[in-house]
């Protein structure tokens, strides 16, 4: 089936539009519409052109005078392409176009349908009305005075009517000012209003006395009235809600109260009740909060976007960190404010003063009931009066037509029944159930919010401002009391738990320090220490002081021979209880109650007994496990600190007796590690002797001839002098005596008889001689039944003293201590020039030191 063409016929007529009315134009009058539109587009098109070319708009005649054949034939040719284009055009608006003008159509001729409806329905109603009766003629009033009485009703129900179309708008606003007790009296007036108009009333004059039906001829009231009805749910949630305001007044409080027992006819110990249940609930939400340690973190990161070392566990931060701090402290204080504004608006609303005056809330009641004005002392918003509630209303000048009885209406209150009062104990008992509830579940939240603080200094800011807070709020004395313990307690209890995790945290970082230094294989000894000079402080140093006190430190620490290893080792211990001590010292200077300190360290100082004790244990079980002289050496220096001058001890806050004990242990394990290390060294330097001495044989035996102790001899003890040099730190001549007496004892047990070996055991007893041990008789007796008779025993006496006095310096360590130099005599000269040893070495850089 083929496309018809899309053109408009002209049989059809057009409809037009005009100010809403539609009319149809005749197909003649579209016709004669079409064509001076065509006209006038070919008038136009044939106008002049810009460009100088010939007109089109002239008489056929006239072109051919004026204009030349092929002139005329180009403005043919022209105006023939300028036809075919605009019927070009024409066709394709025709066509994109053609639905629209159906869908216009099918509008229009609905649109007639519908208005054709709508006026047969008028014509059926106007029957309707006409074919009814008239209605009676209302009864004339009488008229009292002159006055229309009718006009006058009239009037009252204006005023009533005007009030009930006034009360939602007027409540909404009263809503949102939240002056609930105003919304409430409002609504009852509005209430006793609505039943003046539905009821009858004997005693004054109805409204049907007046031929007036308000229910049939005025349906608005009841309808107006389900409106109003609606806003006592409303009026009672948001009176209640708002009691979790904490911020408000007492006399907002009281209000607020006093629109739950009107409005919703609740006593006032339910009201009561209401209220601590609310304000619980605001308790809570400000008990919820939570400190955010992430967000803590990334305030915290080091600059150019370094990020800060990792923590190891159980350690506890000694910087006073002030955003914790600072947080800490007001959610404290608003759980405080909560606490403290909750009990003294209770108070105010429902306690009766010392002078046996009624209480707020009771007092307001009865000005309810009375007939007199309102003082000028007390609040208008809390003594309300309907007379002072109508003048806020939009028409309140309209409103003064009500009746008297209603301008001056008053809630019933009933204040001989119990819901209007509340006794005295109950009330105590409630608030003090609640107060004790609260500081209950405020004591949790603290304890929760105590725990990320992680020094005792953070701790006692927070502590000493919500001291300060409590005492300023005006709460009874026990009550102060009772959030001091709280505060206490809490106080007390993070205390404990800060030093428990920093001696755990001690005892780990000394045990693995002491681990991993017994896995090194090489340590400076104390005598090497001794001359490594500590850095200098500067004075471009910005803190100058602090930098003279490590200097002053690190040379105290070369004296007593204490090395960079060692004091590692023991900071672990002697920094935690330095920072106890602090802690505590802390504690004690802000005048607190002796009570708490003796709590504090009552409580404490298990803990710290148990650290001493695993201190004990590790070194044991460290002892057993340590083969090596290495670590023997070390684990004895360690002992003797920790038994002797280490201050951990004495600081870490012990009993006396477990002070005295842990002094004893670590003494004793000492001994028993020096034992160890007396067994292994003089075994190891005796076995190397044995191994380098080298035999003699039986025919060279007559022929040499010895002047003094062996070289291997020398070899052992200056040996044995430099291990007892490690161990010792100095002034411990038990040591070297005990230490020399077990090397002879093995040195001489397997002893070959030669010459050599009794010049030998003449230094040794030498040696002996100058400590006072018993064996200095029993190597003398060997030496005389082992002497030869070629031999004499002077001369051996005389070849050990001359030793001794060559080796003197040598092996000072083994020797008594001296109070000068060279005691033991002067060297004698050997053959050839003697040379002091200033020649032979090269002086070191303090060597001038030692000669100013």
């Amino acid at each position: 089936m083929s496309r018809q063409s899309s053109a408009i016929p002209t049989s059809t007529s057009a409809p037009t539009i005009a100010n809403g009315h539609v009319s149809l134009l005749h197909p003649l009058e579209k016709q004669s519409s079409l064509a001076s539109r065509t006209v006038s587009m070919s008038v136009s098109k044939a106008s002049p052109t810009p460009d100088g070319a010939p007109s089109t708009d002239a008489e056929p005649d006239e072109l051919f005078v004026k204009h030349t054949v092929s002139e005329v034939k180009l403005m043919q040719q022209r105006l023939r392409t300028d036809a075919d284009a605009k019927q070009e055009e024409l066709r394709l608006m025709v066509g994109e176009r053609y639905r629209d003008l159906l869908q216009a159509s099918t509008s229009i001729i609905a649109i007639a349908t519908s208005a054709q409806r709508v006026k047969q329905a008028l014509d059926e109603t106007k029957e309707t009305i006409l074919l009814q009766e008239e209605p009676p003629m209302p009864q004339q009033p009488s008229l009292k005075s002159g006055n229309d009485a009718h006009l006058h009703t009239l009037q009252l129900l204006s005023a009533h009517i005007k009030l009930l179309l006034d009360a939602p708008e007027h409540l909404w606003r009263l809503i949102e000012r939240k002056k609930y007790f105003q919304a409430a009296w409002l609504f009852l007036l509005a209430r006793v209003v609505h039943r003046a108009l539905v009821r009858e009333d004997e005693q004054d004059v109805t409204w049907s006395s007046q031929g007036i039906d308000v229910l049939d001829e005025f349906p608005l009231v009841q309808r107006q009235w389900d409106t109003v009805a609606q806003f006592r749910s409303q009026i009672i949630h948001k009176a209640t809600l708002s009691l979790r305001e904490y911020e408000s007044s007492a006399e907002d409080t009281c209000a607020t109260l006093l629109t739950l027992h009107l409005l919703d006819s609740r006593p006032l110990t339910e009201s009561l009740s209401v209220f601590l249940a609310q304000r619980s609930k605001t308790l809570h939400s400000s008990l919820a909060w939570k400190y955010d340690s992430d967000s803590a973190d990334v305030l915290t990161t080091k600059p150019n976007g370094h990020a800060p070392g990792p923590t190891q566990p159980n350690t506890i931060s000694l910087d006073f960190r002030r955003r914790p701090v600072k947080e800490i402290k007001q959610a404290t204080h608003t759980a405080l404010d909560v606490i403290s504004r909750t009990v003294k608006a209770a108070r105010t609303v429902f306690q009766e003063n010392d002078s046996c005056q009624p209480s707020l809330i009771r007092r307001v009641l009865e000005h309810i009931q009375s007939d007199s004005p309102v003082p000028q002392v007390h609040s208008t918003d809390l003594y309300l009066t309907t007379q002072s509630l109508l003048t806020t209303l939009p028409s309140s000048t309209h409103l003064l037509l009500l009746p008297p009885d209603l301008r001056s209406y008053k809630p019933y209150v009933d204040l001989v029944s119990s819901s209007s009062s509340v006794h005295p104990s109950q009330f105590a008992q409630k608030l003090d159930e609640w107060f004790q509830a609260s500081i209950s579940n405020f004591q949790k939240a603290v304890s929760r919010w105590f725990a990320d603080l992680h020094s005792v200094k953070e701790l006692w800011s927070v502590r000493a401002s919500a001291l300060r807070w409590t005492l300023a709020s005006k709460l009874e004395t026990n009550e102060i009391s009772e959030m001091t313990k709280i505060f206490d307690e809490s106080c007390r209890q993070r205390v404990v738990e800060i030093w428990r995790l920093r001696l755990a945290g001690s005892i780990d970082s000394f045990g693995q320090r002491l681990d991993s230094t017994l896995m090194e294989a090489k340590q400076t000894s104390p005598v090497g220490f001794l001359f490594h000079a500590p850095p200098v402080p500067s004075s471009s140093q910005s803190r100058l002081d602090t930098s003279f006190e490590k200097y002053t430190s690190s040379l105290h620490r070369q004296l007593v021979g204490r090395t960079a290893l060692l004091d590692d080792v023991l900071a672990a211990l002697e920094s935690c209880a330095r920072t106890i001590r602090q802690d505590l010292a802390h504690v004690m200077a802000g005048n607190e109650s002796p009570e708490l300190v003796e709590q504090l360290e009552k409580t404490y100082r298990p803990d710290a007994d148990a650290l001493c004790a695993n201190v004990i244990e590790k070194l044991e079980k460290t002892a057993n496990e340590v083969s090596n002289t290495e670590g023997l050496v070390f684990l004895s220096r360690v002992s003797d600190e920790l038994s002797t001058t280490s201050p951990f001890i004495s600081e870490i806050g012990c009993q006396p007796c477990v002070v005295q004990d842990f002094r004893k242990t670590a003494a004793a394990l000492h001994k028993r590690v020096v034992d160890r290390w007396r067994a292994y060294t003089v075994s190891s330097i005796v076995r190397e002797h044995r191994i380098a001495r080298r035999p003699i044989h039986p025919a060279l035996r007559a022929s040499l001839k010895p002047s003094g102790p062996s070289p291997e001899l020398v070899q052992s003890l200056l040996a044995l002098s430099i291990s007892i040099q490690e161990l010792q730190r100095g002034g411990q001549q038990r040591l070297v005596k005990a230490t020399l007496e077990d090397f002879i004892t093995e040195l001489t047990s397997d002893d070959e008889g030669s010459l050599q070996s009794l010049y030998d055991m003449a230094f040794l007893q030498k040696l002996v001689t100058l400590h006072g041990e018993v064996q200095d008789e029993l190597l003398e007796k060997r030496l005389r039944e082992k002497l030869p008779s070629d031999v004499e025993l002077d001369t051996l006496h005389k070849s050990a003293a001359d030793a001794l006095a060559r080796t003197q310096t040598l092996f000072a360590t083994l020797l008594p201590q001296a109070d000068r130099f060279l005691q033991f005599g002067v060297p004698p000269a050997q053959e050839g020039q003697f040379q002091p040893a200033v020649e032979l070495a090269k002086a070191t850089s303090r060597f001038g030191l030692l000669l100013a």
